[in-house]
């Protein structure tokens, strides 16, 4: 049986308005969380200190409309659709478009013009149809990863 741990949140984050956030790999391959608020990102992780206690500290921040040279109009709607956490990318959307912004290197696609006939998850591993559909279980499936 798996045991069940609360942790607290970043503190900072906690009084902010409007916003999103998500769990994921923080840059040590740690606990890490991604936090928007508006156009602000920022990227937390958990740290140990020497006493084995824990606490998050702010590591990497930046602001979304600067990066994709959003206007005053298209910056006022900024959504995070997702996670892709292997690649460390987010998929972002506004008036402007769809983007993926890879983390690390904070390097961005647009992936669409407009927001209204799209929409976009990203997903970063299946299974090819021929294992996973009728095959009868699971023996010698292939997992493809960044298809």
């Amino acid at each position: 049986m798996g045991i069940l741990t609360v942790i607290p949140g970043p503190v900072d984050i906690l009084d902010a308005g409007s916003c999103q956030s998500t769990v994921m790999r923080a840059e040590d391959g740690g606990l890490g969380v991604l936090f928007k608020s508006d156009c602000n990102v920022q990227l937390w992780r958990r740290k140990i200190v020497c006493d084995g206690e824990a606490s998050w500290v702010l590591g990497r921040t930046f602001e979304l409309d600067t990066l994709l040279s959003l206007n005053s109009e298209e910056k006022r709607y900024t959504v995070m659709l997702g996670l892709a956490e292997y690649n460390n990318t987010v998929v972002v959307q506004t008036v402007a478009g769809h983007f993926m912004v890879q983390l690390e290197s904070l390097q961005f696609k647009k992936m669409s013009e407009t927001i209204s006939s799209h929409f976009h998850q990203p997903f970063e591993s299946v299974y090819t149809g021929e294992t996973s559909i009728g095959g009868g279980g699971h023996n010698g499936v292939e997992l493809l990863h960044n298809i």
